[in-house]
């Protein structure tokens, strides 16, 4: 039997695929864009680096990379009253409209 998501549920669930978005958008079109790496986003939400066998990776892509995988983290673990106001009422145009 499938339970039933309460509207709570679905409002943090839905603030949390907003801000991966914005936040996977943010280090592929800002952080990495121009770069000769691959960049591959695993099940997790998590950025992993895919290279030639015995290249070396810039300084810039391991912070960048580094930074992403850390803001994944910390949005997995966060409530809806961790997300800031903006991010509150991007969900309230988009699905209470």
């Amino acid at each position: 039997m499938k339970k039933k998501e309460r509207p709570s549920e679905f409002k943090l669930r839905k603030l949390k695929e907003m801000r991966l978005a914005k936040l996977e958008k943010n280090l592929i079109e800002i952080h990495l864009k121009g770069q000769d790496h691959y960049v591959f986003i695993n099940d997790r939400g998590k950025a992993q680096v895919v290279c030639e066998k015995g290249t070396w990776i810039s300084e810039h892509i391991r912070t960048a990379i580094l930074k992403f995988n850390f803001e994944v983290d910390k949005t997995n673990g966060r409530f809806v009253k961790d997300f800031s106001d903006a991010e509150i009422k991007a969900f309230e145009d988009k699905y209470l409209k």
